[in-house]
């Protein structure tokens, strides 16, 4: 596991809106670089981090949760260890760096685990909506919904990088 630190950087999510018919920036967070391994780029932020909302407000972050940005793929996963949530991944366009902001566009689907390791696959009805609108490809929609099927079952057997990886990058988080 590459340990060196790059820093602080940015995380942003990006959302389409159906009712505009663009994609805009909607959160946005710092977080600092922890390191790189196998599984990709880990970034992490402790409670308390300012988190912006698409309304322009400032609301915290409630837990410490670090992040993997995979060197492939169309996901972002978010480890939070809470009593009960354990996981969460969203289903994006394949994130992007730009000198020290890591950006992704969110295709609505998502993964989540609890605390006692129950897993699925969730919001289908914003996905269908966006599927709906076509504002999206119908390659990144097949994309989206491939990586979500091949993802849920190594989540469910808490395989590598879905198990016990990230609280080593927590504890340095912290």
């Amino acid at each position: 596991m590459d340990v060196e630190s790059n820093g602080a950087c940015t995380i942003v999510k990006w959302k389409w809106s159906l009712s505009r018919r663009r994609c805009s920036p909607r959160f946005s967070w710092s977080a600092t670089h922890l390191g790189v391994d196998d599984h990709g780029v880990w970034l992490g932020a402790l409670r308390g981090n300012p988190v912006l909302q698409p309304d322009g407000d400032t609301d915290t972050q409630v837990d410490d949760a670090v992040w993997l940005i995979p060197a492939e793929g169309w996901w972002i996963a978010a480890f939070w260890f809470t009593e009960t949530t354990d996981l969460t991944i969203d289903i994006c366009q394949p994130p992007r760096r730009t000198a020290d902001t890591w950006s992704f566009v969110d295709l609505e689907l998502d993964l989540y685990r609890n605390a006692e390791g129950g897993a699925a696959i969730v919001d289908q009805d914003e996905f269908a909506a966006l599927a709906a609108a076509q504002l999206v490809d119908e390659s990144d929609l097949s994309a989206a919904e491939d990586a979500a099927d091949q993802l849920l079952p190594l989540v469910r057997q808490r395989a590598e990088p879905f198990g016990q990886a990230a609280r080593a990058w927590l504890r340095r988080a912290r």
